[in-house]
């Protein structure tokens, strides 16, 4: 028996029956699926080959609210649904990119790259992430510092870098731009790891870890916990590897800030679970190559830069207003103190858009208006997919 709006129904099926039922509506669900992602790729490729932007915004958003509007009717939870096709858009949007992406090299089938750490840091979760997209395999060259990834990337020793960015709670990563602004390579490419960060060890639990080691920028992410505990000694590492690398070395008084994929290669125990100061802990990685080759137009592109501004009152306001006009979105926009120019700044720049977009190129056109020197950065297809949401 089961109850459906507050009447009592009676089934004469098996339990066996039912289930065999709900396997079957299973099985029908997933071929319907896959023959929506094939009539989505027909449409994609019919887009590219007319040279119009793969993704529709406005279509995706007419989906969402026509399948919410039909959950409502038939009394499914909202959330349901919304999780559904939120899920149905990201994989579309994932495959679009993976086919159009700029870094895409059919003869790829290894990749030398350039991280900060070793086996378990973020970086190489990361690295491995951005090249398995690509069904390259990544050779390791892990370095110690910021520094020696962008040298050997210049030096033509590995093929790409992947280096950390900005992350959403700690900001941007001051030291990465600063060396960027210098180099000779590019952003070709970006991509966006989640980072739960754990209290790992040795013991079976927290109640005797007296230190706790970690590199500087995940210790950062964790304040409220480690402030919470007062009895925790902080020690900064040089990488999340070298950090788990102290735990091997040390007795189970110790503990360190790591993801649990780190911990499970290293044989360590998870303490504690999601210790990070914010659920929406994301940290932005840069690829970086020596040359970089344009992305194609029909997928989202940021494009990034440098600029110092001419020394004149409201001359930044002015170099900006392009931008405006055109209607194109600046995602990011900071200063960074020019080295060796005191009180002088430049600044850092993202725009939604390819560079050789008619709106970026008329914005561009104003900005060297105003300033002394632009620096392009790299044009590349951005990895940020938004969540779509249905107007009130």
């Amino acid at each position: 028996m089961r109850e459906k709006e507050g009447e009592t129904v009676t089934t004469t099926k098996s339990r066996d029956e039912i289930r065999a039922e709900i396997s079957q509506i299973d099985g029908q669900l997933i071929d319907t699926i896959a023959r929506r992602q094939e009539l989505v790729d027909e449409i994609q490729a019919a887009k590219a080959a007319s040279g119009q932007p793969v993704r529709d915004r406005e279509r995706e958003q007419a989906v969402l609210r026509d399948a919410l509007a039909r959950a409502k009717a038939l009394g499914l939870p909202p959330e349901l649904v919304e999780s559904l096709f939120q899920a149905l858009f990201e994989v579309s949007i994932r495959r679009q990119r993976q086919r159009f992406d700029s870094m895409r090299n059919e003869d790829l089938n290894e990749a030398t790259v350039a991280y900060l750490g070793g086996p378990g840091s973020y970086s190489h979760i990361a690295a491995q992430k951005v090249f398995e997209r690509r069904n390259a395999t990544v050779v390791p060259s892990p370095k110690r510092d910021f520094v020696s990834i962008f040298r050997s990337v210049e030096n033509a020793e590995v093929d790409y870098g992947v280096v950390p960015i900005e992350n959403t709670t700690t900001g941007s990563i001051n030291e990465v731009y600063d060396i960027l602004i210098n180099s000779r390579t590019q952003i070709i490419g970006e991509f966006l790891l989640r980072v739960d960060h754990c209290l790992v060890g040795k013991a079976s639990g927290q109640g005797r870890i007296s230190r706790v080691f970690g590199h500087p920028q995940a210790l950062a992410q964790c304040r409220r916990y480690i402030a919470s505990h007062p009895e925790l000694e902080t020690h900064m590492a040089a990488s999340t590897t070298r950090a788990l690398e102290r735990l091997l070395e040390d007795d189970d008084t110790a503990a360190a800030v790591a993801g649990e994929d780190a911990a499970r290669l290293f044989g360590m125990d998870i303490l504690a679970r999601g210790i990070g100061d914010h659920e929406q802990n994301i940290t932005r990685f840069i690829v970086i190559a020596r040359k970089a080759k344009l992305p194609t137009r029909e997928v989202e592109c940021k494009t990034s830069m440098m600029f110092t501004t001419r020394d004149t009152p409201g001359c930044l306001v002015d170099a900006l207003t392009g931008f405006r006009d055109q209607g194109v979105n600046i995602v990011k926009l900071e200063s960074r103190p020019i080295a060796g120019n005191p009180w002088e700044e430049m600044f850092i720049m993202d725009v939604e858009g390819h560079v050789e977009d008619e709106r970026v190129r008329q914005a561009m056109s104003v900005i060297e208006e105003h300033t002394r020197e632009i620096k392009l950065l790299g044009c590349y297809a951005a990895d940020a997919i938004d969540r779509v949401t249905v107007a009130e």
